[in-house]
């Protein structure tokens, strides 16, 4: 099969012109520019006689075949702020060439097959990774139509906006719906552009906590109030963002990062009486994961007992490690040693949609492309030649699948 070069090199500068800036990209969840995002891509496969639908949670499906349960593939339209062009992007790009490749050949599916576009896979408006996934596969957390951004907008808003019910858990996919997911993915990391290979196999995925940490001190004047009598909420929540390095350095595989803090009431000459900062915690082990939320909170509290300050911490989601399926890891296998590429298999240290279907009992099997000049910013690449070389990769395996 001939994946198309130049449709492919087409269809990337056509998404990345949404939100773009130069080589950077801002397209939060549930964003005018993700949903414009989630329009063009729809746009391209009624093209091709595909049946487009969105779900109430914005997750947008593009089926092709008949009844039954369907192969599922694609990854993520939205990006960070200020993020790169590939970053989810290039794995629904690559779906809806894989597609397109097999029309071109003249293949009919014998299984339906579903390009999927999830909606704010990254959770940088509302706090919630993998939210489209999460609400397609009943994996949402409770309550979470009424998370709000830091304009105080919920997500059941946002939702409404675009004109869904507001009531994302609605989106939850029945169950035997999907006979397998496919996702491919930028590596994000260094290995394979340091081994010199362009595509890897993923066997596992990383366990993830995310949450919100408030920290309530004493709001005062920052003359007349001396040192000793402070209940700087500033102060503490700086000495427990060091703590959370601390804690993650501490173990095996663990990472810990605050990407977010903010403090009220924000005045130069007024001591902080609350800071709010986010929590991401990840370890490939369950056992590292919880060990490192318990030291976490454990020096949340004894910071805040020596400083006088009480905080809460809200956990905003949790995505367990797992392991994906050991049949599609085969098939990617065998895919990517079609194109020429002996892929080797890689533990995945960022979360994915992915996690999700194979957590809620679909097969699951992920296909990394590789890249480099890191990523979540505007220096993150894909090449064309490995994009293409996925694409191709990921049409032989839907060919073996559904063809």
């Amino acid at each position: 099969m001939s994946v198309d070069r130049a449709r492919l090199e087409r269809h990337i500068a056509e998404l990345s012109a949404i939100g773009g800036s130069g080589t950077g990209v801002t397209r939060l969840g549930l964003s005018p520019d993700e949903q414009r995002a989630r329009d063009l891509v729809g746009s391209w496969l009624r093209g091709r006689g595909a049946v487009v639908r969105r779900d109430s949670a914005a997750n947008i499906y593009g089926r092709l075949g008949g009844a039954g349960p369907a192969i599922l593939v694609g990854s993520h339209l939205d990006s960070v702020p200020e993020g790169g062009r590939f970053d989810g992007a290039l794995g629904v790009l690559c779906a809806v060439e894989a597609v397109e490749a097999l029309l071109d050949d003249g293949l009919r599916f014998k299984r339906p097959v579903e390009v999927v576009g999830w909606c704010d896979e990254e959770g940088a408006r509302f706090g919630i990774g993998l939210f489209g996934s999460c609400a397609a596969f009943g994996r949402l957390p409770d309550n979470a139509a009424a998370r709000a951004d830091q304009s105080g907008v919920a997500i059941a808003e946002a939702l409404r906006a675009i004109g869904e019910s507001g009531d994302p858990t609605t989106a939850r996919r029945a169950f035997g719906d999907v006979a397998a997911y496919l996702e491919l993915h930028i590596e994000q990391g260094p290995r394979l552009a340091t081994a010199g290979i362009p595509l890897g196999v993923v066997s596992d995925i990383v366990g993830i906590l995310h949450a919100r940490v408030t920290v309530h001190g004493r709001q005062d004047h920052a003359g007349a109030t001396i040192m000793t009598a402070r209940a700087d909420a500033l102060a503490a929540a700086a000495e427990m963002v060091l703590a959370v390095e601390a804690a993650a350095a501490g173990l095996p595989d663990a990472v810990g990062t605050v990407g977010e803090i903010s403090v009220r009431p924000g005045a130069k000459n007024v001591v902080p009486g609350e800071c709010i900062f986010s929590l991401d915690l990840r370890a490939r082990s369950e056992d590292t994961v919880e060990a490192l939320a318990r030291d976490v909170r454990a020096a949340i509290r004894r910071i805040g007992d020596a400083r006088g300050t009480k905080s809460t911490i809200d956990v905003l989601s949790r995505v367990p490690a797992v392991p994906l399926d050991g049949s599609l890891r085969d098939l990617f296998l065998r895919s990517a040693q079609s194109v020429g590429v002996a892929a080797p298999e890689l533990f995945s240290g960022a979360g994915h949609d992915a996690e999700n279907a194979q957590l809620a009992g679909v097969p699951t099997g992920m296909l990394f492309v590789r890249s480099t000049g890191g990523s979540h910013n505007p220096n993150e690449l894909a090449t064309l030649d490995d994009a293409v070389l996925g694409a191709t990769a990921l049409a032989h395996a839907l060919r073996e699948l559904a063809g």
